[in-house]
């Protein structure tokens, strides 16, 4: 019984802060980020529409460059770990594709360069285009973007909130 009883401990000590670790990252993520690049069904679907709207001009994460690279001056970035894209939080990604602000700035995004998609695609869509490029990242990259995500985490929970409540988008 002792014997039971010490294990029992022994267990609770050894899986209980190794537990409590995991919780706290986990649930930090959910705190500071609305994407879910954690579900495939979301990656799935976000990598389909990504290939359909966002391909032509950005690239495919690991397989082609942007493609107007060479004939811009400013080419758009990729969006992989050699782009610039991790360096932001997900709420000013959000409003640069569904709106065409920089949120930096607060500027318009000249349409030419970055068309604004939010008659184009629903606000769930854009999380699940956003999910599908944060899953093509090196894990080191993604801890980056959860750094950055941590800084600006009531804006990403009020954004990921207003995402959710709305039925329609």
């Amino acid at each position: 019984m002792a014997y039971r009883i010490g294990i029992g401990v022994l267990l609770v000590c050894l899986l209980g802060p190794a537990l409590w670790l995991l919780h706290d990252r986990f649930a930090g993520d959910a705190q500071t980020s609305f994407l879910r690049w954690r579900e495939p069904r979301t990656v799935h679907a976000g990598e389909a529409l990504y290939r359909a709207h966002c391909a032509a001009c950005h690239g495919v994460p690991g397989v082609s460059p942007p493609v107007v690279q060479a004939i811009s001056p400013e080419p758009p970035p990729a969006h992989d770990e050699s782009g610039h894209t991790w360096q932001h939080p997900d709420f000013a990604l959000f409003q640069l594709i569904r709106d065409g602000v920089a949120v930096a700035n607060c500027e318009p995004v000249d349409p030419e360069r970055m068309p604004m998609f939010r008659d184009v695609l629903t606000d769930r869509d854009l999380v699940a285009v956003l999910s599908y490029i944060k899953s093509t990242w090196p894990e080191d990259i993604r801890a980056e973007h959860d750094k950055v995500n941590v800084m600006y985490g009531p804006y990403n929970r009020a954004v990921g909130e207003l995402i959710d409540g709305d039925a329609g988008g």
